[in-house]
């Protein structure tokens, strides 16, 4: 798991206190990730190059913040697991394979002609611009390579291909094992950066960036090459395990959060949202 920790809501001078102590007190440095402690679809994901960024940062975004140690990869992936409640073992239900686009200098064209002239890119330029406003109109050197999204979601502009071919008996062993630590933890998606395939496969090798609960997605379906019948399907079937789970939980004394409560907190997100940063 990529070393994680909390910075809540408070005065600017003392959240950067608190970031520079941690940072200190377990040998994290630049970079490193900042991100919202709630949020959605990579929203307020910042790759922070020194403590300048990190304090411009933490003035804009007042919500509660996870420090996260950067996790290089170069490779993510996102494994969707699912165990039934009294079951002794679970499953891998599907890996999503993400591919972090990337754009090379010529020398001649500008950053935004570059992205324009890539036939996926270029559907949504405008999400990968206004990441670089001061590249726009720049000449990119001969040889130079910019990464155009660092958060490993598709609504950042990382694309998404089905990673069936990741899922090994071995993987399936050590996300279980993981899992199965984790109390009331049952369905949902790790985010994982990696460097090698093989040692993925392995079960082994990878870090975990981000544990997403019963409302995330197997988000290979993204994969351009899914038809729209084959999307459904595995959705159909992912709510299919997310209510099955739900009523056996609730049939062992678990109480469900009412309308009200759920509303409540997605109109609390989504005013938390509106005021973060461009992710990276």
């Amino acid at each position: 798991m990529a070393e994680s920790h909390f910075i809540p809501a408070g005065c600017v001078e003392q959240r950067i206190f608190e970031l520079k102590d941690l940072c200190r007190l377990h040998g994290i440095e630049p970079p490193f990730v900042l991100k919202p402690d709630t949020a959605q679809r990579g929203a307020g994901f910042k790759k922070i190059s020194s403590f300048a960024e990190a304090t411009a940062y933490l003035t804009d975004v007042q919500a509660p913040l996870v420090l996260q140690r950067y996790a290089p990869g170069p490779h993510e992936a996102g494994i969707f697991y699912y165990r039934f409640p009294g079951t002794a073992e679970g499953h891998i239900f599907a890996i999503t394979q993400k591919v972090f686009p990337v754009v090379a200098g010529d020398g001649v064209r500008t950053l935004r002609q570059l992205i324009l002239a890539e036939e996926r890119a270029g559907l949504i330029a405008a999400t990968y611009l206004r990441r670089f406003p001061d590249l726009w109109e720049r000449v990119i050197p001969a040889g130079q390579t910019i990464r155009l999204v660092e958060a490993g979601n598709h609504c950042q502009g990382c694309v998404f291909e089905d990673g069936g071919h990741l899922a090994t008996e071995d993987l399936r062993r050590t996300i279980d094992r993981i899992s199965q630590n984790l109390p009331g933890f049952f369905i949902g998606r790790y985010d994982v950066r990696y460097g090698r395939q093989e040692e993925l496969r392995a079960g082994y090798g990878f870090t975990i960036v981000e544990l997403n609960g019963a409302a995330s997605e197997a988000t290979s379906i993204y994969d351009a090459r899914t038809s729209l019948q084959d999307a459904y399907r595995v959705l159909y079937r992912q709510w299919e395990l997310v209510y099955t789970i739900g009523a056996a939980n609730r049939a062992q004394g678990a109480i469900a959060p009412g309308i009200a409560s759920l509303w409540s907190d997605w109109r609390a997100c989504q005013r938390q949202a509106a005021l973060y940063p461009v992710a990276d």
